[in-house]
């Protein structure tokens, strides 16, 4: 379990980025691990405020979540170009981490870096958290599909 601790440390730190003229500064600030029953790629953005998100990554099984600050607001229409560049940097350290969990049959839900995140992003990662525990969905359907 410590190696996935020291893992996640390599997530710590700043990305810089040039989007439509202007440089953004993201800093990875949290790192959740959680294993899942789907097998399956993708990924997903909860919104916590204008400068901060949550970006879930899901693959072979688990699903690794990015609490990332942002030092100015993100415009909506900016979210496609970003987390496409975020997965580009993150996939080979997500991979590796992912690969050490499978090699330690880790199952659970844990936090395994918190960088000095804000308030509202410790909350929502920990919400995350405790929903993986309950075995509940993290997502919340507020209207019938």
């Amino acid at each position: 379990m410590f190696k996935l601790y020291s893992l996640a440390r390599e997530f710590a730190r700043d990305l810089l980025f040039e989007i439509n003229g202007d440089v953004v500064t993201l800093s990875i600030k949290g790192i959740l691990l959680a294993n899942t029953s789907s097998t399956s790629s993708n990924f997903s953005i909860f919104e916590v405020s204008e400068n901060e998100f949550i970006l879930a990554i899901q693959t072979s099984g688990y699903v690794v979540y990015l609490g990332i600050e942002a030092e100015e607001e993100i415009e909506e229409e900016v979210y496609p170009s970003l987390v496409r560049i975020i997965i580009s940097e993150v996939m080979p350290i997500i991979n590796n981490l992912v690969q050490v969990a499978k090699e330690l049959s880790y199952k659970g839900a844990d936090i395994l870096l918190d960088d000095n995140m804000s308030s509202s992003l410790r909350e929502a990662m920990y919400n995350l958290l405790l929903k993986h525990k309950k075995g509940k969905s993290p997502y919340e359907q507020v209207e019938v599909a």
